[in-house]
Order: structure tokens, then C-alpha cells, then sequence
């Protein structure tokens, strides 16, 4: 086999390998997205995918239904969006954030403000063991804007954290807060930590 022929093969390895690489990440990240909606007085813990109702003290789900659920509408006539009852916040968001390093944003990090609520956000990601140590903060969200790929801004050790999304809600337009919503977070950092 001549030299050429050699770094042929040794591109091909790689470049099938990357290409795995790259499938598997997008099965992983699409898996550990969760649509959760969560009410404005759940506490940390109590879980994804559910809403604690202040009116009846017990948990249920919160389901997104389409405005319409008829086969034989239009699809080119845009659906009415179905908002969140009041009480409740939506979030979409990954529960599990993986840095290969603390300089490089995590590739499997996404929130987003869903298109059916009616407060806008901003989220603060804390260490639950310390909340006064602050990971991130996010500029506003309003309602059906996200963010991606989000960076850390304290300087922390390779390891797994525990941590606290805090997401605090604001009308439209004003800036007072209209209460808080709590979620837990796992980040991982450094190597083998994807």
C-alpha cells in the first residue's frame, strides 16, 4: 500500500467515525429534550412534565393539544396557539448539559420560552449546593424565543454538578418579576462527560 493510499484510508476512518459521532449526538440531544410545564409555585424536585395546581394542591400534567385536531383542515391555515393556563409556565428545555471543557459551550444545551406563554423569562442557572454561585444568566426570553449552546460564566472543576435552572417570569414589557419557576439541572464538564 503506498503512502498516499495509507493517509486515504486513515481520512475515511476518520471521517466515518465523525459522522457516527455526529448521529449519535443528534439521537442523544433529541431524546434529552423535554417539553415540561411547570407552575409558578412548584418547588425544585418535584419534576419534569408536571404542574403543581395552587387551586387543587395536587400534580398533574400539563398536555399540549392543537387548536384543532381535525385530519381534514387546511394545513396551510397556521394553528391557533393554545396558551398556557394561568398559574403555569411552560419550558422547554434539556435536563442534562455535557461541556467537554469549561471554555466550550455545551452543544446539548436549549431552553426555550414556549410560544404558548404568556410571561417572558430570563434564567439564571445556579449550583444547588450553593445558590450564591452563579453559572449563567440569560438575557430575556420572551415568549417562543430560546437559547442554545450556552456557555458557563464561573470557572468550575471537570466533574458533575447538581443545579437549579431558575427561570423568573415578567409580563410582557415590564420589568417587575411575576414569580419563579424552579428546575433541576445536571451539568457534567470535562472529559468523558458526553
Amino acid at each position: 500500500m503506498t503512502e498516499n493510499n495509507k493517509i486515504r484510508t486513515i481520512l475515511l476512518v476518520v471521517l466515518g467515525i465523525v459522522v457516527i459521532m455526529a448521529v449519535v449526538l443528534g439521537i442523544v440531544i433529541s431524546k434529552n429534550r423535554s417539553t415540561t410545564g411547570i407552575s409558578e409555585d412548584t418547588q425544585q424536585g418535584e419534576g419534569l412534565a408536571a404542574s403543581l395546581s395552587s387551586e387543587e394542591g395536587e400534580l398533574r400534567e400539563v398536555l399540549q393539544t392543537p387548536a384543532s385536531a381535525d385530519p381534514t383542515e387546511s394545513p396551510d391555515k397556521p394553528a391557533e396557539v393554545v396558551k398556557v393556563p394561568d398559574g403555569n409556565f411552560q419550558i422547554t428545555m434539556t435536563t442534562e448539559w455535557n461541556y467537554p471543557d469549561i471554555n466550550t459551550p455545551a452543544e446539548d444545551s436549549y431552553v426555550e420560552n414556549a410560544k404558548n406563554n404568556t410571561l417572558d423569562t430570563r434564567l439564571s442557572i445556579v449550583l444547588a449546593e450553593d445558590e450564591s454561585v452563579i453559572l449563567y444568566e440569560s438575557p430575556l426570553l420572551t415568549v417562543g424565543s430560546y437559547t442554545a449552546g450556552i456557555p458557563l460564566k464561573t470557572e468550575l472543576a471537570p466533574g458533575t454538578y447538581d443545579c437549579v435552572a431558575i427561570y423568573t417570569l415578567y409580563a410582557p414589557g415590564s420589568t417587575e418579576s411575576s414569580g419563579s419557576v424552579r428546575v433541576s439541572l445536571t451539568i457534567n464538564i470535562g472529559e468523558g462527560s458526553i
